[in-house]
């Protein structure tokens, strides 16, 4: 049965398409927007810019700081962390501050390992132990990797430790 529409009928209808249409158009969009955020290829203000002043100086250095790469690979994302972070830390202050980045619980334990084993990371192991608790960034470290930078110590760390009971393996 072949249904005939009056003149305002048609109109309303088409206007309705239209209406439909443009929704559409706009949920895609919007679909598209959650999927560039969700995959790290939108920077919606989380790159930000510090000022430091340069204690030789005093003159004002700014510096950016990238977003977190939630797109790139675990290693990649642990090393951020680290910068993040800026200072010796143990492996579940490392894992907490990945599931707070990215919401996921992840077992980092063999990724942080394989970054030591490429020297990226170093464990710190008091000296005649053969367990260490803190991880740093190997550029942390200076006098041929036997002493960690002062800006790097989280607070109490020489009350902790020593240059000289420590070792970075």
């Amino acid at each position: 049965m072949i249904m005939e529409y009056t003149q305002e009928t048609q109109l309303i209808l088409s206007s309705l398409n239209k209406d439909r249409k443009e929704l559409a158009d706009k949920l895609s969009a919007i679909d598209k927007l959650i999927k560039k955020i969700k995959y790290g290829s939108v920077n919606l203000g989380a790159s930000k810019t510090i000022k430091v002043i340069n204690q030789e100086d005093n003159t004002e250095v700014i510096e950016h700081v990238s977003p977190f790469p939630l797109k790139a690979d675990l290693k990649v994302q642990v090393i951020k962390i680290f910068d993040i972070l800026g200072e010796a830390s143990k492996l579940n202050a490392v894992a907490a501050k990945h599931k707070e980045i990215t919401g996921f619980h992840v077992n980092l334990r063999e990724v942080i390992r394989n970054l030591n084993r490429h020297e990226i990371l170093k464990l710190i192991q008091p000296k005649n132990n053969s367990r260490g608790l803190y991880w740093v960034k190997a550029e942390w470290l200076e006098e041929n990797g036997t002493r960690l930078k002062d800006k790097h110590k989280f607070e109490g760390f020489d009350l902790i430790y020593t240059d000289d009971m420590i070792e970075f393996k």
